[in-house]
């Protein structure tokens, strides 16, 4: 099983330099898609502090029935009034990836900078319009293969394509990352860190321009 790992930066005493927030999937509590992604997250600045924090996308409770954004996006909101100008890399999988949207659609424009990363988004209760808040949004979805289980977020609503966000980045499900292995739903990592092709930036490179802009000189 894999747990939420929230976070109350204030408890530490100090903030560090920026927070990283995951959320991840439907299936995520017991495959641990995103999970893993968040334990094993190297930090997007070599030398920056940082912390993170990881949910899931129905904030630990019943969303099949009923999803828990509010939850999350409320202690989120909190967090960056008490902490002015703390960026915010916001990165959401699967149904995770339509949380984060939803998340980032109710934070105040006038509270800390946030970035905005959906890795192959699924939804049909939730829009994928880009929220006001967001200075820059990255998408990455699969745009073919993924085998048998991308049944799965098919059924569920894959987003793909988001006209809204600044960048999109498509997979081929019949393509190999650098590992070898085939790009798939279940495969969050490669999507973050890969770029579908040698001319575009990666979703993680680009949130890593982005808070080089954000952090004080």
């Amino acid at each position: 099983m894999h747990f939420q790992r929230t976070l109350n930066l204030l408890s530490r005493g100090s903030a560090p330099g920026y927070l990283a927030v995951f959320i991840g999937g439907f299936g995520d509590v017991v495959a641990g898609c995103l999970s893993r992604v968040e334990k094993r997250f190297p930090g997007f600045l070599p030398g920056v502090a940082h912390a993170t924090a990881y949910y899931h996308w129905d904030g630990g409770g019943c969303g099949v029935f009923l999803d828990r954004c509010g939850k999350i996006a409320a202690e989120l909101e909190e967090l960056r009034w008490k902490c002015p100008g703390l960026p915010v890399v916001l990165v959401g999988h699967s149904y995770g990836g339509s949380c984060a949207v939803e998340v980032a659609r109710r934070q105040a424009v006038q509270a800390a900078p946030l970035c905005l990363l959906t890795i192959d988004a699924v939804a049909r209760r939730q829009k994928n319009a880009r929220p006001a808040c967001v200075e820059w949004w990255g998408n990455a979805y699969l745009r073919d293969g993924g085998g048998f289980m991308d049944v799965v977020p098919r059924i569920g609503g894959r987003w793909g394509h988001c006209a809204g966000a600044d960048a999109n980045l498509a997979f081929s499900g019949y393509r190999r990352d650098r590992e070898g292995r085939l790009y798939s739903h279940r495969r969050p990592a490669p999507m973050l860190y890969e770029a579908p092709a040698e001319e575009t930036c990666s979703l993680f490179q680009a949130a890593s321009a982005w808070l080089e802009g954000r952090l004080p000189g």
